[in-house]
């Protein structure tokens, strides 16, 4: 299995991309911790779990720092080290610059930049111990609106750029450290987020024509299986039929 004895924090984990990921990580072999807000979905989550590894669901508010930090303490404890982080949760709402409220961009803010920024300050010193050892990825999952902002998405693309800069930095430090940081710059996917955008645009939603969420489950586990000597830093991935 190729990340057996590995131990993986996945975030989002409810739903979704998260959701698919942690399975996928769990199936390979890995100890996954599951983040996610939503208790009776990660308890579903924790129920679906096959393979040899281990999906361990976690609740927990990325916004809360005292809890953040708690849930890294016990990570840490437990294990000692982390091999694969990958940031999957983030919050989204659209509106035109006119119309749009400072609280929407403060909570996107929150959500997309600053708890991934703060979950990933922690975890490094984790991170290094298995860089270290047999390497370690960060990988962050982005949107194209994180490559060309469109009409109406001004605050979540805010975001996204953030983050593709801070991945950007981020690698830049910390690839001495045998830890790789890659970024998923997505296209529209199938994901509960996806039908909400789908019915506000007042569109029929068709999700066999978009990514699915196991596409992009098989594309972390790509990456992170890897050989030590090579790094991919950005991926674009979108529908191969258009549908919008």
């Amino acid at each position: 299995m190729p990340s057996a004895g590995r131990v993986a924090v996945v975030t989002g984990a409810t739903s979704g991309i998260g959701r698919a990921t942690a399975l996928r990580l769990a199936a390979d072999g890995a100890t996954v911790y599951a983040l996610g807000r939503d208790q009776g979905r990660l308890d579903s989550l924790g129920k679906q779990a096959t393979g040899p590894g281990t999906l361990l669901p976690v609740r927990l508010d990325l916004t809360d720092d005292g809890a953040v930090a708690g849930a890294v303490e016990l990570i840490v404890e437990r294990h000692g080290r982390v091999d694969h982080l990958v940031h999957s949760a983030g919050a989204y709402s659209s509106a035109r610059v006119e119309t749009a409220t400072l609280a929407e961009l403060d909570a996107q803010f929150a959500a997309n930049v600053r708890a991934p920024f703060a979950l990933t300050q922690r975890l490094l010193p984790a991170l290094r111990v298995a860089g270290a050892d047999s390497g370690a990825d960060v990988i962050v999952v982005n949107s194209t609106q994180g490559v060309r902002a469109g009409a109406g998405t001004s605050q979540f693309a805010a975001t996204q750029h953030a983050m593709r800069a801070f991945a950007d930095s981020l690698r830049q430090e910390i690839n001495a450290d045998g830890i790789r940081v890659a970024t998923i710059h997505l296209g529209r996917t199938a994901t509960p987020r996806q039908e909400t955008i789908y019915a506000r645009e007042g569109r029929a939603y068709t999700p066999d024509l978009l990514v699915q969420a196991d596409d992009v489950a098989d594309l972390v586990a790509y990456l992170i299986a890897l050989p030590p000597t090579a790094e991919i830093t950005e991926l674009h991935l979108r529908p191969a039929k258009k549908s919008y």
